[in-house]
């Protein structure tokens, strides 16, 4: 004879969950926060002091942690309660007040959309805001910021230059983060990211990122046919005086950002050659593979875990460019081509 257990309605569970998981089901589940949800704390499931925050996009209590991965409310409640599937949506059932005997009405399912309707609404308005607001804050600062020197003390330990760049009141580098509008043609300031005396990198909080890039020389050298992207700032202006000041060098900030900008620069440079200048991180790509194995994981390919070349190659394809893993000695560029 074998145990049945009562049907659940798992669609209706996950539908009326949504909204509730920071005020009801994770504290059900035990899961609790030391801080506002949405700020960097603890991670209920392996800890640390700042690894993991609870952002609950569209109410479905979506979480990152830097260890542990991102994932939906459902998720880090089982992760965390090591329960399966149907005895996860049973406890989530009894904390939001449904059990098999519920009876679902579709009246109930429709209040349940249109409350998701207006929450989806609501954050993009907010965060459309938070963008303007950004924007704003990233226009006065950097018009009252002063030029950067070459004195600074992060410049100087990449052994690079200031170009195009300011210094704010508390000596923080500021370089500017532009965004192309396709549909307007327009080019505008939408974030800037500052550099500290230490090397901190911070952007402005609510600023756009995907998509906004710094360019390291002027739109003059657009007329060579060739345009450099890389990740971040020194590398950028390694590059910049490699190719003797002679090829502009678009700046992405980070790897995920490689393809957002690619297709910016391609959009406004339909014709051009494009190359990706990879950053090689071999040996953090080494260490992430040997702690899948060592944590009893499946291993990945391992360029997937070095994200400046996987990054770089995939931005390389959907632009149709080409991708180099830069010697800054000898860079595999003809300079004669611009």
């Amino acid at each position: 004879m074998t145990d049945k257990r009562t049907p659940l309605d798992f669609d209706a569970i996950r539908a009326a969950a949504i909204g509730n998981y920071v005020s009801t089901i994770f504290p059900a589940a035990g899961i609790s926060f030391t801080k506002a949800a949405h700020q960097h704390q603890a991670c209920p499931m392996c800890g640390g002091s700042n690894r993991f925050r609870c952002d609950d996009k569209r109410g479905e209590g979506t979480w990152i942690c830097s260890q542990c991965g991102a994932g939906n409310g459902f998720m880090l409640v089982q992760q965390y309660t090591g329960l399966d599937v149907y005895e996860t949506n049973k406890l989530i059932a009894g904390a939001i007040g449904l059990d098999a005997t519920s009876e679902v009405t579709d009246e109930q399912r429709a209040q349940w959309q249109s409350q998701q309707v207006e929450r989806e609404a609501a954050e993009k308005a907010e965060k459309r805001q938070a963008r303007i607001d950004a924007a704003a804050r990233a226009t006065s600062i950097w018009d009252n910021a002063r030029p950067a020197t070459n004195d600074h003390p992060y410049l100087l330990r990449k052994n690079i230059a200031s170009i195009n760049l300011r210094q704010d009141a508390n000596d923080n580098l500021v370089i500017p983060m532009n965004y192309y509008n396709k549909d307007t043609k327009v080019v505008t300031l939408v974030n800037i990211q500052t550099i500290a005396p230490d090397s901190e990198k911070l952007f402005l909080k609510g600023g756009l990122v995907n998509g906004a890039y710094h360019l390291i020389g002027n739109t003059t050298m657009f007329g060579g046919g060739i345009v450099l992207i890389c990740e971040g700032y020194a590398t950028g202006a390694t590059i910049f005086d490699a190719m003797s000041y002679s090829l502009p060098v678009v700046v992405a900030f980070n790897a995920n950002n490689l393809i957002p900008v690619a297709q910016s620069i391609r959009a406004q440079y339909p014709d051009h050659r494009i190359i990706i200048c990879a950053d090689n991180d071999s040996a953090t790509a080494v260490k992430m593979r040997d702690k899948d194995i060592s944590e009893g994981k499946e291993p990945k390919p391992l360029i997937e875990y070095n994200a400046g070349i996987y990054k770089a190659k995939q931005a390389a394809v959907t632009v149709g460019g080409e991708m180099v893993t830069p010697s800054f000695d000898i860079l595999d560029i003809d300079k004669d081509a611009a």
